[in-house]
């Protein structure tokens, strides 16, 4: 950057390219300060300033009226006689003082603190003996004549040995691991013996149960055209349905008439074998 003192020599230079440009010359022009049309010593239209404690509201309506003995003659304008005390107070002078006031908790009950019960006292903790001083001498020249080397060997030798705790025994190591456990032995031996009961029970009810015989060709070609008859009847009624089901009744209809019809077909298709087994269920009648 260049400083502002090079290019203001620049410009005061004739060989400067800024003076081929004329400029015009700005010329400071100071503003004139604000001055009122209205005078200083006329209230302002409608103020209520000065009037505490008296019956006027408003002062100077139209903007132009006196103030001072002129107007109290007219009867309008500010009061030339106002209490000494509408806005401060009264005046004391100087039988107040300022160093006299009402403190936090001056003018409330006192009372007494709560007493000890009696008879109790709480129990000093117990102290640490004193540190040495620093002055404090130890004691000098005390002696013994026992023989610490034969004491200890004493003291080893008659020193009876500890016993060495016994390891506890783990799980593994139990008589019972690995056997299944006596409850379960008991409930699986009671299913069984239900078991065994009610296998009794429906062999007695049902002695010839698990009897079969072979149907004859007779009987077999009977229900197959009986089936086949069924068939025809049902789908005559599949066929006399409308085309358009728009009903859920329509449809419910419909579908029942095929589940029955897929049945039928599938009964004739299981008679269609050579050789059919059926229970004898009349033997066990009997």
């Amino acid at each position: 950057t260049i400083p502002c003192d090079f290019h203001q020599l620049i410009m005061e230079s004739d060989e400067s390219v800024y003076n081929l440009i004329p400029r015009q010359e700005q010329q400071d022009t100071k503003r004139r300060g604000f001055k009122s049309r209205l005078r200083a010593t006329v209230p302002p239209s409608c103020s209520t300033f000065g009037l505490q404690n008296t019956t006027k509201l408003t002062t100077n309506q139209a903007g132009d009226e006196p103030i001072g003995f002129e107007a109290a003659a007219r009867g309008s304008g500010n009061h030339t006689i106002k209490k000494g005390g509408a806005t401060f107070g009264r005046e004391v002078g100087g039988t107040v003082d300022p160093t006299s006031f009402l403190r936090k908790g001056e003018r409330a009950p006192k009372t007494q603190p709560p007493a000890v019960a009696p008879g109790f006292a709480r129990p000093a903790p117990p102290r640490k003996p004193a540190i040495v001083t620093r002055g404090e001498k130890p004691v000098m020249g005390l002696t013994t004549e026992r023989n610490f080397v034969r004491a200890n060997a004493l003291e080893a030798i008659q020193t009876v040995p500890k016993k060495k705790a016994e390891p506890k025994s783990t799980p593994v190591e139990a008589p019972t691991f690995g056997q299944v456990p006596k409850y379960l032995k008991r409930i699986k031996k009671d299913i069984q013996t239900e078991m065994n009961y009610l296998q009794e029970l429906n062999t007695d009810r049902n002695p010839a149960r698990n009897q079969m015989q072979r149907l004859s060709e007779e009987e077999r070609m009977e229900l197959i055209q009986g089936l086949k008859r069924k068939w025809e009847e049902v789908h005559k009624q599949y066929q006399a349905l409308t085309f358009n089901i728009d009903t859920v009744t329509k449809v419910h209809r419909k579908e029942g008439l095929e589940v029955e019809m897929e049945q039928i077909e599938k009964a004739i298709q299981k008679l269609s074998k050579k050789d059919i087994f059926v229970y004898d269920d009349v033997a066990a009648y009997w």
